[in-house]
């Protein structure tokens, strides 16, 4: 359901941790008062399936494929190999979309309870892929860089988006979340410097962290990937 590969050093999320930060100014708010949710980078998620009017994606997403390669190209290329290895095929950025970019977390933002929406990786659906598209063929994944000091990991269920679908037509369930009642609750803790790889379409959810300690953070790279025509498409 989900793969574990060890990528960074500490030292080397320390030293990527250090680059987003030299960034703040590019820092987008997300929530809260202070903002304390915050993200570098384009999710399509915020972006385009919940405002596809607002055209912001297109504009900040593809607009901002520069700073962020300027920042981090090395960091993509290790993301690149390292899926490339795990997948046996040969992955791509498409020009047209936003790179994998940073969910931060600052203390105020971080939750000790379970309320982060459960749910599956549905964002492709708003967008138009091109011939050769198989939107079966999906994955997700995050790099964590740092962790609450009371640790921070994903909660899953062995449920997917088929099960929900088929839930949904009989009448078993009205929402994705439901399907809990059926599912055995597992909960990955994350470990900074490694990428966990799923397919988008497994139930899972943002796991709560145990404790809030003074100047606790949690800042993950974040990605999703189609597959087309003989590779994966990475964007976010």
């Amino acid at each position: 359901m989900i793969t574990d590969l060890p990528l960074l050093t500490a030292e080397g999320s320390d030293d990527v941790r250090e680059r987003v930060y030299a960034l703040r100014e590019h820092w987008i708010a997300r929530g809260g008062d202070p903002p304390a949710f915050l993200t570098l980078g384009t999710p399509s998620y915020l972006d385009v399936a919940e405002r596809p009017e607002s055209g912001h994606y297109q504009r900040h997403g593809v607009g901002s494929r520069a700073l962020l390669r300027t920042h981090f190209g090395d960091l993509y290329d290790v993301v690149g190999k390292a899926l490339t290895d795990h997948l046996d095929a040969p992955v791509h950025y498409p020009e047209h979309l936003a790179l994998p970019g940073f969910h931060i977390w600052l203390e105020a933002a971080i939750f000790t309870r379970p309320q982060a929406p459960v749910h599956f990786d549905l964002q492709y659906e708003a967008f138009d892929w091109p011939p050769g598209t198989d939107t079966d063929r999906l994955l997700s994944f995050t790099l964590p860089l740092r962790v609450p000091a009371a640790g921070g990991g994903l909660n899953l269920w062995e449920a997917t988006y088929q099960d929900f679908r088929r839930s949904l037509a009989r009448g078993w369930v009205e929402s994705a979340a439901d399907l809990k009642r059926f599912h055995t609750l597992r909960y990955v803790p994350y470990t900074p410097g490694h990428l966990y790889v799923h397919s988008g379409h497994v139930l899972h959810q943002v796991a709560p962290s145990s404790a809030v300690r003074p100047g606790d953070e949690r800042l993950t790279l974040q990605g999703h990937g189609v597959w087309c025509d003989g590779h994966w498409l990475l964007y976010w």
